[in-house]
């Protein structure tokens, strides 16, 4: 089996958020003024990495957050919470 080489990991979160919602990648692509192609890659991350500008756009568009869904989508939502007394809650 050929290995893929990645650049840096997929935000398989993203892709996931994008299946659910019935967005497909063409028209993310449009919205951020790319390929198809070069938008594939950005999200398996055996491209370049989306910039600053393209995240921002994202966000706002799909009313996320781009540490949930690119920067730390492996974190839970599930926090320590001591000082409420409680061992485990949403933030």
């Amino acid at each position: 089996m050929k290995e893929i080489k990645r650049r840096h990991a997929p935000y398989s979160k993203f892709k996931a958020f994008l299946v659910e919602n019935n967005i497909n990648q063409r028209d993310i692509a449009v919205l951020l003024g790319k390929s198809t192609s070069a938008l594939n890659q950005n999200l398996n991350g055996t491209g370049g990495d989306f910039s600053l500008e393209e995240l921002r756009i994202l966000c706002k568009e799909f009313n996320i957050s781009a540490d949930d869904f690119f920067l730390y989508p492996c974190v839970s939502k599930l926090k320590p919470l001591k000082e409420r007394g409680n061992e485990y809650a949403t933030p």
